[in-house]
């Protein structure tokens, strides 16, 4: 990723083994803080997901003794590989050894550092989120929004002046979308125009957003693209079905990545390097 796209975009964050307890509020509190947060169940469709995702932050959760060495060797196998040492890695896990830390050193500078568990799950949100931020994960983009283009039924009603205008939803987060409108009807909605009532349709739910500005258009294949700020960000029940969509959206691309490549048959449960061993 380009310097200039990654302080706008920020990283992706992906955890890997995403079982650890209290790992449905962790989730939960990432999504309200819009971060962009995806999951990977099985370490054997990481790296595929990885080189596609480059740049990406990948959180590994290992407490267990051998899954915990099969974790670290993944790390120190994706800092070796130049197609995924883009990554940046964290692990949570409760304590590592001598051994472990010393093998771990193999895999910096990809390998930042370890985020202790903790099973009082505020301080472990609060440890996770200080990392993010230290990294900048998200950018200057400050909410999470995914495409909607393909939905045929993503609309939006727009009132104006009486008259109902009718909407292809691009995209959507809980402060805004970018729509497209027929170029015919494109001089009512210049830049600036504030638009009294707009009611999205989205997986077969109707979302009443109220006030919208226009805060940009540009010509996108014979019809206008419009960027639209919602005067009130979603919230309530609303907001929660924005999230879902976009996790659900999330968890799809996840699944594709996964079903188009081979596994990965890599040996991570191998004991780790002579020289660390020598060294105990």
């Amino acid at each position: 990723m380009a310097e200039n796209q990654q302080a706008m975009f920020g990283h992706k964050v992906i955890f890997l083994n995403p079982d650890f307890g209290g790992h449905g509020e962790v989730f939960k509190k990432l999504a309200e803080d819009e971060y962009e947060v995806y999951f990977i169940e099985n370490y054997r469709d990481a790296k595929n997901v990885l080189r596609e995702y480059k740049d990406s932050i990948c959180i590994v959760y290992a407490d267990e003794a051998m899954t915990k060495r099969k974790m670290i060797n993944f790390i120190i196998s994706c800092a070796k590989d130049e197609s995924l040492n883009s990554t940046i890695f964290y692990l949570i896990t409760s304590d590592l050894n001598i051994k472990e830390k010393k093998a771990l050193e193999e895999a910096k500078p990809c390998f930042d550092s370890v985020i202790t568990f903790n099973p009082r799950t505020a301080f472990l949100i609060q440890a996770i989120e200080l990392q993010l931020e230290e990294k900048n994960a998200k950018g200057r983009r400050q909410y999470v929004r995914v495409s909607c283009s393909e939905d045929k039924d993503a609309i939006a009603l727009a009132e104006m002046e009486g008259r109902l205008y009718k909407f292809k939803m691009h995209d959507i987060s809980i402060v805004g979308s970018a729509c497209a409108v027929e170029s015919k009807f494109a001089q009512f909605f210049q830049k600036g125009t504030v638009i009294p009532s707009v009611n999205f349709s989205l997986a077969g739910k109707q979302i009443a957003v109220g006030e919208v500005a226009v805060y940009a258009t540009f010509n996108a294949g014979g019809s206008e693209k419009l960027v639209l700020l919602f005067k009130n960000p979603l919230g309530g029940e609303n907001k929660d079905f924005v999230h879902n969509y976009i996790r659900e959206k999330f968890d799809g691309d996840i699944l594709t990545i996964i079903k188009s490549r081979p596994r990965d048959q890599e040996d991570y449960s191998k004991d780790f390097s002579k020289k660390d061993s020598e060294e105990q």
